[in-house]
């Protein structure tokens, strides 16, 4: 074969990796940060097999990437010499904002995704619907494998099925999976709540949905897990090879600020398919308001208001702190419903809506202001103005916000339960409290607003400790970097000593 039509058949590869318009449309909008421009499903570069010849080339893959791979990812790529490759689903790699100079490429899920037929088990629908997304993360990867793409390191979350078959499209690559979450069947979450019950054949079916994890996982070279908690629940053959990398705060944006300001726009600037307006009898804040460190804020924080992160617990608090301090404000992110809740739907409606009504007799409502989903820069302007954030879970995997809380040197209010315990010290960094008692919950809150100096001091505390055991730049990015650098030599790692 001819080296022009050698090259006319690379060149048609290239192109075959193409699958939507977007990395057009991302051209328009300007962006020029980064070494090279982050497009959507966007061309390979032509040369793909060794851009600038001396870097590493890393492959993530995740459904919603950035996600946990935001740090590191932004880390290599501001590199020029790295090639730094994502996988995730296209519908939300056009909606999350770039990481410059990542080339991002997307899936699309068949039609018949996650719609099992009726015949199908129960327990299995769930490996299914992982399997289906497996299979269409495997056939992008063919075509990067064959535009040239081979990385030196794969890293990927598995618990999508994304992970499923990359061995059959790199059988040799080292392959670093995410382990993020294994419970089994006697694991202390499902007897937690005792107000939502959880039946053994709800917790087979959560346990069957492992099944694709625990293949991704078997497949993998090396495990890791952000902290000692999660990787106590992974099974002892996935235990033994799981290193602990947290994902890492950058204490240096998330820090105290006394001039702190935040600006809570109209409700209904808030509203959204995921967060509809509140009920009719609370009253709609029609113009913006201005809180500072003047003023008395308690925060709560959550992806989604959902019990599984105590949002119930939280809400009968409020009366009671409402009652102590009337003057406070209350100031709750998160949307009503949506992508991202951990637990049970709500029989009706939404679960914001439902403890809403509950408390409504016994609250002044002008005070509690609902955010809504917000960006990153308006969770520290919230976090910087708490004089008390209030973090309650189930025992489960840690948000990052109570870790982002500690860093800016926000008192802290929380659950106590195994993965709290972890990041935190009683009455030297946080106060905690029981998980199921909203006057245990208030007399913390009430109590750190009582004692300025002492809230003061644990915030304090707490920063020190987030700087010491937390920071991205100084404690984890350069362990992500050793493992990941290690795993491209095909070293022998300790995980022992990362």
């Amino acid at each position: 074969m001819s080296v022009k039509r050698e090259t006319r058949k690379k060149k048609k590869a290239v192109r075959a990796v193409e699958t939507n318009s977007s990395a057009r449309a991302h051209e328009k909008s300007g962006c020029t940060e980064g070494p090279r421009p982050a497009p959507i499903a966007g061309p390979m570069p032509p040369d793909i097999s060794g851009v600038n010849g001396s870097g590493l080339k890393l492959l993530f893959i995740h459904q919603n990437f950035p996600a946990q791979y935001f740090h590191i990812t932004r880390h290599y790529a501001a590199d020029p010499t790295n090639l730094v490759v994502a996988v995730g689903e296209a519908a939300n790699m056009r909606r999350n904002p770039p990481v410059p100079g990542v080339l991002r490429h997307g899936y699309d899920l068949p039609p018949s995704a996650g719609k099992s037929n009726a015949h199908t088990h129960h327990y299995v629908r769930g490996y299914e619907a992982k399997a289906q997304r497996g299979q269409a993360a495997a056939l992008l990867l063919n075509q990067l494998r064959d535009a040239g793409f081979t990385p030196d390191v794969i890293c990927v979350h598995p618990a999508w099925g994304e992970g499923l078959f990359i061995r059959s499209v790199w059988p040799d690559a080292p392959i670093l999976a995410y382990a993020e979450w294994y419970g089994d069947l006697n694991d202390a979450l499902w007897t937690f709540d005792p107000e939502f019950p959880v039946t053994m054949d709800m917790r087979r079916t959560a346990q069957a949905a492992h099944a694709a994890e625990a293949v991704s996982c078997a497949d993998a070279t090396l495990l890791q897990t952000p902290t000692r908690f999660q990787r106590e629940h992974l099974p002892p053959a996935f235990r033994e090879r799981c290193v602990i990398l947290y994902d890492g705060i950058h204490t240096g944006e998330f820090l105290p600020d006394p001039e702190a300001t935040l600006v809570l726009e109209p409700d209904e600037k808030n509203y959204s398919a995921e967060n509809p307006p509140l009920p009719d009898w609370f009253p709609r804040r029609q113009a913006e308001l201005t809180l500072t460190r003047a003023d008395t804020a308690v925060t709560f924080i959550n992806r989604v208001l959902e019990p599984f992160r105590g949002w119930h617990s939280f809400a009968r608090a409020i009366p009671l702190i409402q009652a102590a301090r009337p003057e406070a404000h209350f100031i709750i992110a998160g949307r009503a419903r949506g992508a991202g809740a951990y637990g049970p739907p709500p029989p009706s409606g939404n679960w914001r809506d439902i403890y809403l009504n509950e408390i409504r007799s016994r609250i002044d409502p002008s005070r509690l202001h609902f955010t809504g989903t917000v960006p990153l820069d308006t969770v520290l302007r919230i976090l910087t103005l708490s004089r008390a954030h209030v973090y309650l879970t189930y025992p489960f995997v840690l948000s990052y916000s109570p870790v982002e809380a500690m860093s800016c040197a926000a008192p802290l209010v929380l659950s106590d339960v195994e993965a709290t315990r972890e990041v935190a010290v009683q009455g030297e960094s946080a106060l905690f409290t029981d998980f199921h008692s909203p006057e245990a919950i208030a007399k913390a809150v009430i109590g750190l607003l009582g004692d300025p100096e002492r809230a003061a001091r644990m915030g304090r505390t707490a920063r020190a400790h987030v700087i010491g055991h937390y920071d991205l730049e100084s404690v984890w990015l350069p362990k992500w970097k050793r493992v990941i650098e290690a795993l491209a030599r095909r070293e022998h790692l300790d995980i022992k000593s990362v």
